[in-house]
């Protein structure tokens, strides 16, 4: 009977130390996955490369990346460290390690972030200082600056974001030696409210001084303010500067060399001293002569116009105080209209362009008046946008227009910006 106890005993025994291996068997893991499926700051996906296991990504401009904190998703069962969601710096690429679920397979991967280059752009206009005050000084009897202080309140409140740095100077300020080389764009905006025939000889008026902060001077020439302003604008333009110029700032173009004479200047100046109040009851707009497709046109609502070829838009609703003060191209006069308008417009537009170098953007409905123009960048010489038309007022009164001479304005800026960048 012991026998058979042993036995039984032994047997027992063996079948647990089997039960037992098995068992150590089925808690053994398998090795699995290690792979990163994806790397996400703030909703921004970074670019993968399993091949060469790096990943890339860029935040915006003003993104703190000595703490920033990645959501990764990896493979089922792996982990990840650092662990997803923990705040890290990344001044330098950071090295993520995936590890899969056995603890026995590491992936290395090396996370890069950058950020976006910030856009840099200034404003530059008659008053001292963007405020109500400086443009209050420049007011008189029978001038004033409306439309341009309307456009500097408007820069300052709109164009300023994460991703873009705004600055004002005065026209003083930029004779005075203010660098303007570490600006990706600058606009000049000078729309004074007085005879057309004065203002388009922005900026060197060669009886009255139109650039002091503290206001016009009457009979009073600034010859030297002007040489040194226009010497500064150049020096910018020629270094591959981008401008903007607004009105009649587009009289500058011979000046500072964005054209070869004087006489492809714009050459049709008009407007007087206030509104023009049988104009605001119509609405005013013009057609784009551009590509369609071109970001300087993203966002324009545009409208229909018996009179007017597609796309036609609206820049001063009915309603709208209007100036009708103009310092544009005309077609029908000038070195590309040797016979006036008995020549074919299609030639004088094709002389207009080869003369000067542009390429019209936006003109009107009968298209032998160009408003605003481009000109492209030329060896070290930077890109030009003019908008010269009476179509493009800032100062409309107490009433709403629509957004189109913003979004243009907008567009425009943000397009020589991003020229300059990438550069």
């Amino acid at each position: 009977m012991m026998k058979t106890n042993m036995k039984f005993l032994v047997a027992l025994l063996m079948v647990a130390a089997t039960m037992m291996v098995i068992s150590c068997k089925d808690e053994e893991v398998t090795p699995g996955d290690a792979f990163m499926i994806s790397f996400t700051v703030d909703e921004i996906s970074g670019s993968i490369d399993e091949a060469d296991k790096t990943v890339m990504l860029e935040l915006p401009a003003a993104a703190d990346i000595t703490a920033v904190t990645p959501v990764v998703t990896v493979s089922e069962g792996a982990s990840v460290s650092p662990e997803s969601g923990s705040a890290v710096d990344f001044t330098e690429p950071v090295v993520y390690t995936v590890t899969d679920k056995s603890g026995s397979i590491s992936v290395a991967y090396t996370v890069s972030i950058s950020q976006a280059d910030l856009r840099k752009i200034a404003f530059v206009g008659v008053a001292a200082e963007n405020t109500a005050a400086s443009w209050d000084v420049l007011d008189g009897s029978d001038f004033d600056l409306n439309d341009d202080q309307e456009a500097a309140t408007w820069f300052a409140e709109n164009m300023a974001s994460s991703t873009t740095e705004v600055a004002y100077h005065s026209i003083e300020d930029v004779a005075g030696g203010a660098d303007l080389s570490g600006y990706h764009a600058v606009w000049i905006q000078f729309d004074g409210g007085w005879w057309g025939g004065e203002v388009a000889q922005f900026p060197n008026n060669s009886n009255h001084c139109l650039l002091m902060e503290s206001g016009i001077g009457f009979d009073t020439p600034c010859e030297t303010l002007s040489a040194d302003f226009v010497a500064a604008v150049k020096t910018y333009y020629e270094a591959g500067g981008n401008l903007f110029l607004g009105n009649f700032a587009g009289s500058m173009v011979d000046e500072i060399g964005v054209v070869a004479s004087a006489d492809l200047a714009p050459n049709n100046s008009f407007g007087g001293l206030a509104v023009d109040e049988g104009a605001t009851d119509g609405a005013w707009g013009v057609r784009w002569a551009g590509e369609t497709s071109s970001p300087l046109f993203s966002g324009i609502v545009t409208s229909t116009d018996e009179g007017c070829p597609a796309p036609f838009f609206i820049t001063l609703e009915s309603g709208t105080k209007k100036k009708n003060r103009s310092n544009q191209y005309n077609l029908n006069f000038g070195p590309w209209a040797p016979n006036g308008d008995t020549d074919p417009l299609d030639d004088r537009r094709a002389a207009f362009e080869e003369m000067t170098g542009a390429s019209i953007l936006v003109e009107n409905c009968g298209q032998n008046e160009p408003q605003m123009v481009e000109w492209a960048a030329s060896g070290n010489k930077g890109t030009v946008i003019a908008i010269l038309g009476g179509t493009y007022d800032w100062y409309v009164g107490d009433v709403t227009n629509n957004d189109n001479i913003p979004s243009l304005t907008k567009n425009s800026l943000l397009y020589l910006a991003d020229k300059a960048l990438e550069e």
